[in-house]
């Protein structure tokens, strides 16, 4: 059975499943599995959620340098059905307590967008921020709220997209739609919504039917 290690406070080694190829990059990878946990703690300290760090959200780590074999590992983790309809940029998941992942290499090319500094680094914070939530809420998936802020939430937990920005006619829009989309909206509306109430505050009513409601009387 693999072992788990606590490092530091909220920072685990989280052992690092990888295929022959990647093997060069173990080190690498494995540092990087660090960071993402010192990142994902950050947030959580800088919003009083330390005591949801105090396990592991993962067991292990597993690495895939083709984003059709990391397909069929995550549908078979899940159990789902090999016609599942699935992004063509999914990139990484933490399901049953795995985490895994496309290669760095991988995620850039399938993912251009999401290039900026430290990319590999927030996608694997953005997937155990989805956990913390999680946490946060007792277990209740159902209460992690509309698509745009449990995204939302994860990108800022992860750092991503720092600079992105839409047009104002787009915040409605958003919010209305019911469709996954762009990311770097995602980052740019729940920025946004941070100058008036604090991500805390929007956990906790992001389950109610009002929710956005609340938000818009706020101000955007």
């Amino acid at each position: 059975m693999l072992q788990i290690h606590l490092i530091e406070e909220g920072v685990f080694d989280i052992p690092l499943i990888l295929p022959e190829s990647l093997e060069p990059q173990r080190n690498t990878l494995h540092q990087t599995l660090i960071n993402a946990q010192r990142r994902l703690r950050d947030f959580a300290c800088r919003n009083g959620w330390a005591l949801f760090l105090n396990e592991s959200f993962a067991e292990r780590f597993e690495v895939y340098n083709n984003q059709n074999e990391f397909i069929q590992a995550l549908l078979k983790i899940t159990g789902a059905d090999a016609s599942t309809d699935l992004p063509e940029t999914i990139s990484s998941v933490l399901e049953e307590g795995v985490l895994m992942s496309v290669s760095p290499e991988v995620y850039s090319r399938i993912y251009p967008e999401g290039i900026e500094n430290k990319s590999f680094e927030k996608l694997i914070t953005h997937e155990m921020a989805h956990r913390l939530h999680i946490r946060i809420l007792g277990g209740n998936e159902d209460a992690m709220g509309p698509i745009w802020f449990f995204e939302g939430f994860a990108i800022l937990a992860a750092g991503q997209f720092e600079d992105a920005s839409m047009q104002p006619a787009r915040i409605f829009q958003i919010l209305a739609e019911k469709k996954r989309g762009s990311y770097k909206e995602y980052a740019s509306l729940v920025r946004n919504f941070l100058k008036q109430v604090s991500v805390k505050e929007m956990v906790k009513h992001a389950a109610d039917k009002d929710f956005v409601d609340w938000l818009l009387e706020r101000g955007h």
